[in-house]
């Protein structure tokens, strides 16, 4: 895919996101639909590009959320760099398949906006995070499977 063709994808995602997703929430869990495609840039295109459409996608996800500005943009851009880093140079070449990156970005982004929530609404960190972040994480990650399955994810030929 070409890099307008990403850049076209990405706004697609961000609208469907803010559109879509709240018909996917069950309960307080609400999945991201962008991450996977912050995961698979990061993954196809190196850490570069990762953490360019990372910073990109986590600054529309903060321009929509209730989080401070910059906070999904930091964690989608460390989630760009270090899914592309460990895939092309890392010390030890990992070979993961796709769902374990996702599934550690997603408890990540998830860390970092639960964390934010409860020293901002003054409740602890950890009931809040086993309840709301880790299901949400999971559920990112049952979507990112399935969009591993579908066509747009081609195999890395490096």
């Amino acid at each position: 895919m070409s890099r307008l063709g990403l850049i076209v994808m990405a706004v697609v995602l961000l609208v469907l996101d803010a559109g879509v997703s709240n018909l996917l929430t069950l309960g307080p869990v609400r999945p991201s639909l962008t991450l996977p495609f912050v995961v698979y840039v990061a993954l196809s295109r190196g850490p570069i590009e990762g953490t360019l459409f990372g910073l990109a996608l986590g600054f529309g996800q903060d321009l929509m959320g209730a989080l401070p500005l910059g906070a999904t943009c930091f964690a989608y851009s460390v989630v760009g760099f270090a899914c592309g880093k460990l895939w092309a140079q890392g010390p030890l070449r990992v070979f993961w398949p796709w769902a374990p990156f996702l599934l550690l970005s997603g408890m990540l982004v998830e860390a970092v906006s639960h964390y934010l929530i409860s020293r901002g609404a003054g409740i602890r960190f950890l009931p809040l995070f086993t309840s709301a972040g880790l299901p949400a994480a999971l559920y990112t990650t049952g979507l990112g499977v399935l969009w591993f399955l579908s066509p747009l994810h081609r195999a890395r030929a490096s």
